[in-house]
């Protein structure tokens, strides 16, 4: 996923959030490009597992952040995240069902939801934080 649209960057204005988003959307690309080209169902395990790792080592990090600054929008933000990490555990169950070689389709919602969760959930905060930081 291209971290950019025709306004520029989808920075929140975070930059270790923004650092992260980089690397998640790296990872998916990763992990897409392996289910599409078929590789290794191992490799593609591994893969996933990680962006998992990953994924919930960022949303920890990110709820943590929002915690000490008293962000308001933390009770749904949270949930979003609790949303994708059980959609991403339904797909792990899926590769060790079925494999993701067979659909590499089911991955095409997680470059979908990263873009919309930067470009909504994450935008808010970084607004709101840097909004608050200034004051």
């Amino acid at each position: 996923m291209d971290l950019t649209n025709g306004n520029g960057t989808l920075s929140v204005g975070v930059t270790v959030l923004d650092c992260d988003h980089r690397e998640m959307s790296e990872a998916i690309g990763e992990l897409h490009a392996a289910a599409v080209a078929g590789k290794d169902r191992n490799r593609i395990g591994v893969l996933l597992r990680n962006l998992a790792h990953f994924t919930l080592t960022h949303f920890a990090l990110e709820e943590r952040l929002m915690a000490a600054t008293k962000y308001p929008g933390i009770a749904p933000h949270r949930l979003n995240h609790r949303c994708l990490m059980e959609h991403l555990e339904a797909l792990i169950s899926l590769h060790h069902r079925d494999g993701l070689t067979k659909n590499p389709d089911s991955l095409g919602f997680l470059h979908e939801w990263l873009d919309a969760h930067i470009q909504n959930d994450d935008m808010q905060y970084g607004l709101w934080v840097n909004q608050v930081g200034k004051r």
